[in-house]
């Protein structure tokens, strides 16, 4: 596969779990999900930010994918949908899921949940990343600048029905039939 075939199937996969998260959140009847990220905004501001390196480009850029805000309570915080079709198991039986953006996203938007959605039990669950501590972190050197960064969640991550506690087994059920499923061929 070339490089924008690539490109293009984990842009495809990872719209996907934007679209299951955005489901998820506005079938209860008090939530509304209103997309937040950078790839919503005008294409102006999107050309600028991502020709430019600073601080506020930088938080431009890792914005998160939504805003969740309950109209009865008036609870808000950022989700960031991810899509993580598998994970690096250890023999010491950790479970860690590569990503990159874990740090950047914790210092720059605060509050922020991550909703990981995944085509294995339990189908999807939520980081808080203020809970995130850097000691969960384990760095692999791969390159001569390059370096994986891999995140064991075990201790933090909760279920997605105790962020969401009003999410129906229904919805939940086909939410997962929405997942992509991998192709073996």
């Amino acid at each position: 596969m070339d490089n924008e075939s690539e490109f293009n199937e984990k842009k495809l996969v990872g719209n996907s779990a934007e679209n299951i998260v955005e489901f998820l959140i506005n079938s209860m009847p008090n939530w509304k999900c209103v997309r937040f990220g950078i790839e919503n905004h005008i294409t102006d501001l999107r050309r600028l930010v991502m020709k430019e390196v600073n601080p506020v480009t930088e938080k431009i850029r890792s914005m998160p994918d939504f805003i969740a805000f309950n109209t009865e309570t008036g609870e808000t915080f950022f989700v960031e949908a991810k899509f993580k079709g598998f994970v690096e198991r250890r023999e010491s039986g950790k479970i860690e899921f590569r990503l990159d953006f874990v740090e950047r996203y914790s210092e720059c938007w605060e509050g922020t949940k991550m909703i990981i959605v995944h085509g294995y039990k339990p189908y999807f669950f939520v980081i808080d990343l203020k809970d995130v501590k850097y000691d969960m972190k384990r760095t692999e050197h791969v390159g001569p600048n390059d370096w994986e960064y891999y995140w064991n969640f075990a201790d933090i991550k909760k279920d997605i029905r105790d962020v969401f506690p009003e999410l129906t087994e229904e919805t939940i059920k086909k939410a997962i039939e929405m997942i992509p499923k991998k192709n073996d061929n």
